[in-house]
């Protein structure tokens, strides 16, 4: 593939095939090096870095880090009063473990998904340190207990083997695994606003080598502690919309249903959780009018799980740290803090 470095992001327009590969190719492996992309993408590593600066300078695509799939979490759904949620959705952006809220269909208009280390700490979060929201006149909790996917998708540009050629192979989990401690949460808190910084970098804020930055990372993604991930303004690549979904699937076969709706391509967050339906799946959608697609979907290849309830989203205005304007682009980063406990 050859690409010009003239293409540029237009405001209401889809991104060039050139900028959807590099955007796939860094999917694949957020922190590739630009010589190593330049091999699968046929364009030189100077041209490459010089387009994924244009990037994220226009807030069309960035990079960050999450936990990995041990981690717990909670969706919480706020009921406002009329004409009130969008007001409701920027106050709950601002806070730093609610990585993603949106505006939806629904009796809850808006719903804000927390990020945690653990179901334990989610619990903690939600009953310790609720945010006041003079507006918001319900509130349902759905912890969740295992992710099934979402956290790392694709845009599925580039090929099979362009993909293996980039995938970083992070060799076997050690037999005992070390806990999260303090020195790797500063670690992940440096890296969500920016998940390329170099070791170098990282290094020098936090007091340390960069050797050490590189032990410590090699470690934490084998331990499946954290994920890189690679994030676009979605409605740029053809992605208008959201659905979510809550399901209720069998008990016996809640892990293989997930496994198998987490690696849909449309998916962004899949996870069991608690109360009558007991697992949440949220998509991307070309448009409203797929809402009706995905479900005939889910029940055509899984008809033992029934739809509980189904929303649309009508506004993204945070996604995974990032606030958001019309177009999806990046205009504000709000760092995720898993660890989050209130104002002090």
């Amino acid at each position: 593939m050859n690409f010009s470095e003239t293409d540029t992001v237009n405001e209401g327009k889809l991104l060039e095939e050139s900028d959807l590969a590099l955007l796939d190719a860094l999917q694949v492996n957020p922190r590739a090096s630009w010589t190593a992309l330049a091999e699968v993408l046929d364009l030189a590593p100077i041209s490459l870095a010089r387009r994924w600066q244009r990037l994220t300078e226009e807030g069309a695509a960035w990079t960050t880090v999450a936990l990995g799939h041990t981690h717990g979490g909670a969706l919480v759904e706020y009921g406002c009063r009329p004409g009130t949620a969008d007001r409701v959705a920027q106050r709950l952006a601002a806070l730093p473990h609610l990585v993603t809220v949106c505006v939806t269909t629904g009796e809850h208009q808006v719903f804000g998904l927390l990020s945690a280390t653990s179901p334990a700490s989610a619990t903690r979060m939600i009953t310790e340190c609720p945010p006041e929201l003079e507006d918001v006149l319900s509130v349902r909790i759905s912890v969740y207990t295992k992710v099934f996917g979402g956290i790392i998708w694709r845009l599925g540009v580039i090929n099979r083997r362009q993909a293996e050629h980039l995938r970083d192979p992070l060799g076997e989990p050690p037999a005992r695994l070390r806990p999260f401690g303090a020195a790797d949460r500063a670690l992940f808190l440096a890296l969500t606003g920016d998940g390329r910084r170099s070791y170098t970098e990282l290094a020098e804020e936090l007091n340390t080598s960069a050797q050490a930055v590189k032990r410590r990372l090699d470690r934490l993604r084998r331990n499946g502690d954290i994920v890189f991930r690679c994030d676009l303004a979605r409605p740029l690549a053809g992605w208008e919309s959201m659905a979510m979904f809550w399901l209720s699937a069998p008990t016996t076969e809640l892990d293989a249903i997930g496994a198998r709706l987490g690696a849909f391509p449309e998916t962004r967050h899949c996870s069991s959780t608690t109360g009558t339906a007991n697992m949440l799946l949220i998509a991307s959608l070309h448009g409203p009018d797929q809402l009706d697609e995905l479900a005939l979907r889910i029940a055509r290849e899984h008809p033992e799980v029934a739809i509980v309830e189904r929303k649309l989203m009508l506004r993204q205005v945070k996604v995974y740290g990032r606030m958001l304007d019309g177009n999806g682009c990046c205009v504000r980063t709000i760092s995720v803090d898993p660890w989050y406990q209130g104002e002090q």
